[in-house]
């Protein structure tokens, strides 16, 4: 699957990812006034702009800071890098009560929308734990790598049983809103595949690399129908809720396209690559 569509990957400014870099002098002056009057000792500043909001990448103190702004200058998200002194108490409290021995490899304070939350990083033997509490101590998410021993053995054997022997790349533990799940990234018979299960061991989503002749026949037809002269570049099926589809990366001169069927071949969605 040359195209995971991101269960693994945790983003706080997952809006502005295709944000654009601009001048200082390309800025309205409402956002560049706000933002210096607001960060008068910013240092290094750097501008972006994506969807209609500015992303500021700037120093105050030798700290890294991320802000997002409206184009009315409003604040919609700040974040800021910490010393682990500035950790607070309650905080580190609520890690305590997940893991007991850890050094913090990155700590950083997030305000947005009148609420204010940590995001602490941590490395335990050589597998990484990531912490998203907020200012009361209350665990908004944690996540942490697994080693191979730490799947738990319901969802190992189900996958041997249903799919076959899995050579897994990466497992990842997730806690969010009091609910647990499992995510687990690998190849069986040199192919990609995602699952993504619950604590009962039940799938959640799964999401597989294709090959060609592996198309469903009510697919294909459809795109003989609909994309003739297309060739198929990449093909992926996804599995959720008891509905599966098919997306396919389809190319023709220098047109790239994804295209969404499902199983009965009914286009779903088209978007330009």
């Amino acid at each position: 699957m040359k195209r995971f569509i991101g269960l693994l990957v945790l983003t706080l400014f997952a809006g502005n990812t295709f944000a654009q870099d601009i001048s200082q002098g390309n800025v309205p002056a409402v956002v560049l006034n706000a933002f210096q009057v607001k960060f008068s000792s910013a240092t290094d500043v750097k501008w972006k702009l994506g969807k209609g909001n500015y992303q500021i990448d700037f120093e105050v103190n030798n700290k890294d800071n991320e802000l997002i702004m409206s184009d009315r200058g409003i604040i919609l998200q700040h974040l800021q890098d910490l010393y682990v002194s500035e950790i607070p108490k309650v905080v580190l409290e609520t890690i305590k009560s997940k893991v007991i021995f850890f050094d913090v490899s990155d700590a950083e304070r997030i305000e947005g929308a009148s609420k204010i939350s940590y995001k602490i990083k941590l490395e335990i033997n050589d597998k990484n734990h990531e912490f998203l509490i907020d200012e009361t101590g209350n665990l908004l998410k944690y996540t942490k790598e697994l080693k191979d021993r730490e799947v738990p053995s319901a969802i190992a054997a189900l996958i041997k049983t249903k799919y076959g022997d899995l050579d897994l790349d990466d497992a990842m533990f997730k806690e969010e809103n009091a609910k647990v799940t499992y995510i687990l990234k690998g190849e069986i018979n040199d192919m990609e595949h995602v699952f993504k299960f619950d604590d009962k061991a039940n799938i959640l989503k799964h999401e597989k690399d294709l090959r060609n002749s592996e198309v469903p026949i009510l697919v294909m037809n459809s795109v003989k129908t609909a994309y003739n002269g297309y060739e198929i570049r990449d093909a992926d099926l996804t599995e959720e809720g008891g509905k599966v589809i098919y997306t396919l990366q389809m190319r023709k001169s220098n047109e790239k396209i994804y295209v969404i069927f499902s199983s009965e071949g009914k286009i779903l969605e088209v978007r330009k690559g």
